[in-house]
């Protein structure tokens, strides 16, 4: 009788150890499910974060973009407006591409033909171009010189590079010397005739060609800039 009594208590305490392992194996398991749960969770969050910043990033960027692209459309009424008053429609040309504004100057009213020395009667326009400047200091200029494709060779100008770049400079002189423009927001660059806007094939064509260009962009936008 007492044998058979001891087996039996054996047998419970087996019993109750086997149901301490498998709880014990439930709350291992029940720790590692809420530890992930967790570590979903701030993953989830984070990822959320970044989202929303993400979004407000690119919101700012094309609302800054539309800034931008308003300011110059603003500027290039200002401009047509003041060629019409100065009657020199027929020497400036002024074109919006993309977040850029191109206003390019003919020879006739800029230089002298194979001359770099500034023109009076540009002044009246580049003194408007400094206004705007002036008045926008997010927007950089960068200044292009153009030539046709006859061959320059002198003491001065032994190439149309070197005219094309010496063009650009005078310019580059009368925004700093005259409107005190900081240089920084100023950049030149001399094509001679590798930039043209049509065919040297004609007199009419070369004289075309032969002009300064002022791209009027918003500050350390370098990558707007196209020649």
């Amino acid at each position: 009788m007492l044998k058979k009594q001891r087996i039996s208590l054996e047998n419970t305490s087996e019993s109750e150890s086997t149901w301490l392992i498998t709880l014990s194996d439930v709350l291992t398991l029940l720790l590692i499910f809420f530890m992930m749960f967790a570590f979903l969770t701030k993953n989830m969050k984070s990822s959320i974060v970044r989202d929303v910043n993400a979004d407000e990033q690119i919101q700012k960027k094309e609302n800054t973009e539309l800034n931008s692209f308003e300011k110059l459309e603003e500027i290039k009424t200002q401009m047509d407006n003041a060629l019409r008053d100065l009657n020199m429609e027929d020497y400036i040309d002024i074109q919006k591409n993309g977040n850029e504004l191109i206003i390019s100057i003919k020879e006739k009213i800029s230089f002298e033909s194979g001359n770099a020395t500034l023109l009076p009667e540009s002044e009246p326009v580049l003194d408007k171009i400094a206004v705007i400047l002036k008045t926008s200091p997010e927007l950089d200029a960068e200044i292009n010189g153009h030539t046709d494709n006859i061959p320059i060779n002198t003491s001065t100008y032994p190439s149309n590079w070197e005219l094309s770049m010496a063009r650009a400079i005078s310019v580059l002189k009368y925004f700093i010397n005259k409107h005190s423009i900081e240089p920084s927001r100023l950049s030149i660059k001399g094509n001679a005739d590798q930039r043209p806007l049509v065919k040297n094939d004609t007199p009419e064509h070369r004289m075309q060609n032969r002009r300064v260009e002022i791209k009027i962009s918003e500050k350390n936008n370098n990558y707007f800039r196209q020649t």
